[in-house]
């Protein structure tokens, strides 16, 4: 069972794109053709580098013999390309492939670390490759926790000396110096006057700054949405478990259960723990009273919850319903299966990428803060 945490809060999409690729009606020409094949390969054959840029373009003649099509065909393939920016045409000269084509930076330090992380990359760059537009992504996830506020850094300033178009960000968590790298990062961006989107971390309360336009889920309302879900189930002492650290998606998160607690007589917020810390501390305490619910910052938070209560000998849902955030593939495999959030990786995805084209189009248009609808997915964690 879902349920839908934000009302009428999402970002409306509008992104020329199929489920291969270009979506050819989305740019002009309707119904099914061969058009769309031919353009599709001869637009890979320009992001690979086949034809540079500023090169002459195959000649419709040429395209016609390479592809076995008709003139007509070929036209239309050499019109998408040029809706797409990636051929521009001379009177009495013929096609080139565009000087300067547009890149986004993706800079996502953490992707390899969570599993929401991937999808979102993989959609944005298919976004990308769908409007002919370069990805400069540099792959960081793998470097040390000490390392990596420095990597970031240094990444975002290649990224501002090659002259990206605009950059999605998302900020560093849970390391020393997170926040000086951050700040560090997006003050290169700004300096070089490159528009950046903040994907899915929320970093302006750190660094008190709100200049720039945001993407992600409402995590207050995800708690508390939890919340409610639990104290509707019977839960009246509830306990919060994050991993190591709070960043401020946690924080909120806490906030929201806290919010549904306030509102039910009688229940109460029994303790925010941190599950690295705190785990022998939770296990002597649990094998003598457990918590009505253990709301959880995340999917993997929860796996080791239920890891805890099967070692001590305690079952869920029966004596503690257990609920965790992100809906990876994790939760439907504990046992029992995971009651948790969705995270709606697509969505955010699409929105990022959007965002960030309208403000590299509106770059003195006010800032946006883009909430994201998340859904409750409702297993046997918290069925009794």
């Amino acid at each position: 069972m879902m349920r839908r945490l934000s009302r009428a809060r999402s970002f409306a999409i509008i992104a020329a794109v199929g489920g291969n690729g270009i979506d050819c009606d989305a740019v002009g020409f309707a119904g099914a053709a061969k058009y769309r094949e031919v353009a599709e390969r001869l637009r890979d054959d320009i992001l690979s580098g086949k034809y540079a840029p500023g090169s002459a373009f195959p000649s419709v003649k040429m395209i016609c013999r390479r592809f076995g099509v008709s003139h007509l065909t070929a036209v239309k393939s050499i019109e998408v390309l040029k809706q797409l920016g990636l051929v521009r045409s001379r009177n009495g000269v013929g096609s080139f492939v565009s000087r300067r084509m547009m890149t986004i930076g993706l800079l996502v330090p953490m992707m390899k670390q969570v599993e929401i992380y991937p999808p979102i990359c993989q959609e944005i760059s298919r976004l990308c490759q769908g409007k002919g537009i370069a990805v400069d992504f540099a792959d960081i996830s793998y470097t040390s926790a000490e390392c990596l506020p420095g990597d970031v850094v240094a990444t975002s300033r290649r990224m501002a000396a090659s002259g990206v178009s605009g950059v999605i960000y998302h900020p560093v968590n849970f390391v020393t110096g997170a926040v000086k790298a951050n700040r560090e990062a997006l003050g290169v961006f700004r300096k070089s006057g490159i528009p950046v989107v903040i994907l899915d971390t929320d970093v302006f309360p750190a660094l008190g700054d709100n200049r720039l336009d945001f993407v992600g889920v409402d995590n207050f309302e995800i708690g508390r949405f939890v919340g409610q879900h639990v104290i509707e189930r019977g839960a009246n002492e509830i306990a919060f478990v994050c991993w190591a650290d709070m960043n401020e998606n946690v924080r909120r998160r806490i906030d929201g259960v806290v919010s549904a607690i306030s509102q039910k007589r009688g229940a109460r917020l029994l303790g925010k723990h941190i599950f690295k810390k705190d785990e022998g501390m939770l296990e002597r305490r649990w094998r003598r009273r457990l918590p009505d619910a253990v709301v959880c910052a995340s999917d993997f938070v929860a796996a080791n919850v239920l890891k805890l209560l099967s070692k001590i000998g305690r079952r869920c849902p029966r004596e503690v319903l257990v609920t965790g955030v992100d809906d990876v593939s994790l939760a439907s495999l504990t046992s029992p299966s995971l009651t948790t959030v969705h995270q709606p990786c697509i969505s955010l995805a699409r929105t990022a990428f959007e965002t960030l084209l309208w403000r590299i189009d509106n770059p003195e248009a006010e800032k946006r803060r883009v909430m994201v609808a998340a859904d409750l997915v409702v297993r046997e964690s918290t069925t009794r």
